[in-house]
């Protein structure tokens, strides 16, 4: 038998100097994020006023009104769309008399409810744990209160404060020793695959990325419409490229607001994003609020050091959008860009094609004279080569091949190595 939904009313202070609309957009997102963890919303409340209330961030006549709300809908979670203070977080739990959630928490939760691999559920787990050492003060203020009275009675939950704390630290370091090695074996594995193309999947989150990704590598698996659908990294290879071959990596997609923390954590599994040979940005062409989540996409991407990997845009799920004109302006506004559909075979050709033509100049056509003394080499030439041609001499087999220039490179050393020897 499922358990009942969760009921929250989500609360936001537009700040007066800021735009109203932004404001507006952001609580519809975090309405979205609370549906991603099965919350039922039943109300959303919006306050403006020149600046945040410093004990409860709403002023008490909101805090009031809220309470009524709470009582006549039955509501037992309230989400703030801002990052509450840890004293703020108190006074409204108190105030309230039921949980307060700020927009870090609940992408959090998300994270954690989400989280699959051990890396992963690290790497959540360190930013929570980080998140919450700064709250740890008050939570056990109530030991002092009741002990009361002088001497070795007084500052109880000080000392157990400082205990919570060396237990937290010591935990986040052994989750962090974890993510290091985690962090060493990507290594290795990078070295594995440093023949390869990389490309990676990168953009707004529920921007259909996944599902972009399992279409076009040919699995029947689809992603679900959900935010933060994939945490962890996962790689194919794409079909119709070798030698080298090509690897589509997708990774986690990025939100406004996100925690810093969570981009701290994630840093290593971003790493595919710093490193890769190309990024394909995704972006929900459908959604109204796409030129923001570009805006905070290219942030992020900033942010990890990943800005200066070359990037071809993908306006995905296209068949969403209703009027053809904006495709239309899409194409013009963003010069060289891609409008697709992840279930248009038509469209998915396309977009091969595009990273087929931008890694073409990574090519350079050779052709090489291979004597029969050192015929073993001719499969090492088809396998980091693609053999255009090949005829057999009297002084041994002629290849006329592409190649990328690090395959060439390990091509070169092979020849090296017979004048030497």
């Amino acid at each position: 038998m499922n358990e009942p939904k969760r009921k929250a009313l989500l609360l936001s202070v537009h700040l007066k100097s800021k735009d109203l609309w932004s404001a507006e957009q952001s609580l519809l997102e975090l309405e979205a994020l609370a549906r991603t963890l099965e919350i039922e919303v039943v109300a959303k409340e919006m306050q403006s006023r020149d600046s945040p209330d410093p004990r409860t961030f709403v002023g008490q006549g909101k805090l009031e009104e809220v309470k009524q709300i709470i009582a006549e809908q039955k509501i037992d979670l309230v989400i703030f769309d801002h990052d509450l203070s840890p004293n703020q977080g108190k006074h409204l739990e108190r105030a309230l008399e039921m949980m307060v959630l700020d927009r870090t928490q609940l992408i959090l939760e998300i994270f954690f409810d989400h989280a699959k691999t051990p890396e992963a559920k690290a790497q959540v787990e360190v930013a929570q744990l980080e998140y919450m050492l700064p709250r740890l003060v008050g939570m056990w203020a109530h030991l002092d209160r009741e002990k009361g009275g002088i001497g070795a009675s007084r500052g109880t939950g000080e000392k157990q404060i400082n205990i919570d704390r060396t237990l937290i630290r010591n935990r986040i370091t052994k989750l962090e020793k974890i993510l290091a090695q985690a962090q060493k074996d990507r290594g290795v594995q990078g070295k594995q695959r440093q023949n390869c193309f990389q490309v990676a999947l990168t953009g707004y989150t529920n921007a259909g990325k996944t599902t972009l990704m399992h279409q076009v590598s040919e699995l029947e698996e689809v992603g679900e419409d959900k935010l933060f659908a994939t945490l962890e990294s996962r790689t194919r290879k794409l079909p119709g490229f070798s030698h080298p071959e090509l690897l589509l990596t997708d990774t986690v997609g990025f939100i406004q607001n996100l925690p810093h923390g969570l981009v701290a954590s994630f840093r290593s599994t971003l790493s595919v994003v710093r490193d890769a040979d190309l990024l394909l940005h995704v972006a929900d062409a459908s959604n109204p609020n796409l030129e923001q989540h570009l805006e905070t996409t290219f942030k992020v991407l900033e942010e990890i050091g990943a800005d200066q990997v070359p990037q071809l845009l993908v306006f995905n799920k296209a068949d969403l959008v209703e009027d053809p004109s904006r495709l239309v302006w899409l194409k013009s506004r963003y010069p060289g860009c891609l409008t697709v559909s992840s279930f248009s075979k038509e469209d998915l050709a396309g977009l091969l094609e595009r990273v087929k033509e931008h890694f073409a100049k990574n090519y350079i056509s050779q052709e090489v004279l291979i004597p029969y003394a050192f015929s073993k080499w001719v499969n090492r030439y088809f396998e980091l080569t693609e053999v255009l041609s090949q005829s057999f001499e009297e002084e041994g087999v002629r290849l006329s091949y592409k190649t990328t220039y690090g395959n060439q490179q390990i091509l070169d050393a092979l020849i090296r190595q017979k004048e030497v020897s």
